[in-house]
Parts: C-alpha cells; structure tokens; sequence
C-alpha cells in the first residue's frame, strides 16, 4: 500500500474520536496492546491516529495502517468505556479510508458472498475437492491456499433451504438469517436451530433472496460493498414484517444489529427468554465449558443468556473458559491477514482448555469455532467445539 494524504477533514469521525477522553480504561481490556505493550496498539492511541488522519494532519501511510489492521475490532474497550465511545464505528471508517479502491480479488469475493446461489456452488466445489483429495493437491500447487484450507473442516452437502419450516400448533414466527460460511461450512449449526424452534412452537421463516451480512466486506474496508448487502438483507427481511430475525452467528447478528435494528437477536438470546412450557431436555451429564465470542459478548451484549439456556439441560455443569474477556484471535479475516497476532491469542485459548480439562467447548460464533478448532488439532487436542443450540437440539431428539 502506497502512502496517501487524506486532504479533507471527515467531521463526524473527528467528532466521534473527540469522545475518547484517553483515560485508558481500556488499556487492560486490548488483546493488542496487552501484547504488545505499544500505545499506537492501543484503542485509546488508535483513536488518536484515526484523527489525525480524518484531518489530514498525518499520512494514512503504510505504518498507520499496520496498527489499524493489527486492531481485531474485539470492541473489548467499547464494553470498558465509561464515555460510550463507538470505536468500532471508528475503526469501520479507518479500514475505509486506507483501503482505497477495492482490488478484482476482493470484488470477485464480495459478489461471492452476496449472491446466495454462487456461494453454494462454491460450497459444493469445496466439498467434492475434499472428499477427492484434490484440496491437497491444490493447496501444494498453492502453497498461499493452505492456511485458509486448513481451517474448514469437511464441508457438508449443501442444504436446500426453504422459505417456511412450520412448526405443529405454532404461537409464533421468527426468521432466520442463514450467513455465508455457516450456510455452507455449518448447515448443521442452522438445521439444530430449526429443530429447537420448532419444538418450541415457532415457524421459521427463511427469505432466499438475503445475502451476506457485509461483516467480511466492511473489515477489509469495502464500505460500499458491504452497505450494499446490508441493504438486499433489509429489503429481503422487510418482507416478513416486524418478526424477531434471529442470527445463529454473532459475528453476522452485531453487525446486523449494528444497521438494521435491535430486532436482530442471537438464538441462545431468544430461546434462553422464550416460553418453554413443559419441555425439558434429556440429561447431559459432564461440564460445558463456554467460550464467549466478543461479538456477542461486546457488541451484541447477549452472551449471559448462552448460560442460562445451557443451564437448562439436566445435571450438566455450565462454566466459563478461563480467559473469556479475550479475544481467540480468529475476528473474521484477521486470522488470515494477521495471523502472528491471531496464533498468539489463539494460543492462550489452548492452554485455557488444557488447564481447565475442557472436553465440551461450546462458542456462539463459526469463526471462533474454526479457529479454535483449527488450533486443537494442530496440538492434538480432543476438545469437540459446538454451538450452544446444537448441544441443545441433541438433547431434545435432533441427530446430525
């Protein structure tokens, strides 16, 4: 990336990074700058630069990208912040500012993931290169492929959603976001919620015409693609009127609610305060231990509730990961783009599981889920990583 001047003043970033009173309380709570020990690291040091820049008093140069793109967007200082600074906002717009003109790369991913239909076929592609071995094969051809390939596991066939899943005697009506690496790489995640909803008396609706969530988009700083996703998801769930839209993946559901509204809810959220009458789930006796995702934990702020719906499960014992105010590292892309930093986070999470005897790891998040898992087999770990709703449904009748 070549040096660029911002020549015009950006008054609302200005403005927003005016609100940081560079207190530092969120000092402790930045896995970067706890590693790193560097203000510039800092969300506090990074708001600073981000003014900076929006005022053209310094160069959106190639040394204040680094520190932008070592930022995980975990919005750990947002939860600390006692002024309510929005940084996620701010970093948004930084990742904007720096990443100029998308290249044909990031266009061709970014119509990908807005188009439904392509990124099935994709999934499909994915899953006959695995049961082939001809992923192996391209991955020693191209060498750069490996780290990407390594985290998805074996890709399921890929579902064929449709637009209603009736539930028997129904009292209410939810819709469902379905994603874009969980629609192809965690069907089983989505189908689980399903299952539960159903059983619980809720019909689940499931518009074919959504798209991304524009998360992916927006982190490599294409704000326009993204704003364009989150605009087909706002026409494409407008169409179902004022039900709660439920997200199985809290990376997908902040960013969502971030832009559409508060009535973008997480699963756990949403079962964890429904009616459940006489159902009780069958017994699951051991220890679940629970990573808490920072999407959910900072930006939607539900992730209390991921215990209290687990808790529900007979003589299970529902603890957290030591640790779990951290991020693991995965953040979307970040895992690819900055994967020194991401290995350093993700390994405190390993030695939280080995310490803590965890067995049954369950997170809220894919991203997460990949990455932890990823990191378990390289150190030859037997932990299984769920989602929450997935031990749930098997508890209530569901098999994979």
């Amino acid at each position: 990336m070549t040096a660029e001047l911002i020549a015009q003043s950006n008054p609302t970033l200005a403005a927003e990074a005016d609100r940081c009173v560079a207190c530092g309380l969120c000092l402790p709570y930045c896995p970067t700058y706890r590693k790193t020990q560097s203000e510039a690291d800092s969300p506090r040091g990074r708001i600073q630069l981000i003014k900076a820049v929006s005022e053209g008093k310094l160069l959106a140069s190639p040394r204040f990208a680094q520190h932008i793109d070592l930022c995980l967007s975990c919005r750990a200082c947002e939860s600390a912040c006692p002024n309510g600074v929005r940084y996620g906002a701010l970093a948004d717009s930084a990742r904007a500012m720096i990443a100029g003109k998308p290249g044909w790369k990031q266009r061709a991913a970014n119509w990908l993931l807005e188009h439904r239909r392509a990124l099935a076929l994709a999934g499909r592609i994915a899953r006959f290169g695995q049961i082939t071995g001809l992923r192996r094969a391209a991955t020693a051809l191209l060498p750069r492929l490996k780290a990407s390939a390594e985290l998805l596991p074996i890709v399921p066939a890929q579902e064929i959603w449709r637009t209603c899943y009736p539930a028997h005697n129904a009292k209410g009506e939810v819709a469902l976001f379905l994603g874009c690496v969980t629609s192809v790489a965690d069907t089983d995640t989505l189908r689980a919620a399903i299952h539960v909803l159903n059983h619980l008396g809720y019909t689940v609706r499931v518009p074919l015409d959504q798209a991304c969530c524009g998360g992916i988009a927006r982190q490599s700083g294409d704000a326009e693609a993204s704003a364009r996703m989150l605009e087909r998801n706002v026409n494409a769930f407008a169409k179902l009127g004022d039900m709660p839209m439920l997200t199985v993946a809290s990376g997908c559901g902040s960013g969502l609610r971030d832009h559409m509204g508060k009535q973008v809810t997480d699963i756990s959220a949403f079962l964890s305060a429904a009616n459940w009458g006489d159902v009780v789930p069958d017994a699951l006796s051991g220890t679940i231990h629970v990573h808490d995702s920072c999407t959910l934990r900072n930006a939607m702020r539900q992730h209390s509730e991921v215990y209290s719906l687990l808790k529900r499960i007979p003589q299970a014992d529902v603890c957290a990961l030591p640790g779990n105010g951290q991020c693991c590292g995965g953040a979307g892309t970040y895992m690819l783009t900055q994967p020194e930093m991401a290995q350093r986070l993700r390994d405190d999470k390993i030695s939280a599981c080995a310490e803590s005897g965890a067995r049954l790891l369950a997170t809220s998040n894919i991203g997460c889920a990949l990455y932890i898992a990823a990191g378990l087999r390289e150190n030859g770990m037997n932990v299984e990583i769920a989602h929450p709703v997935v031990i749930l449904a098997k508890q209530l009748g569901w098999k994979p």
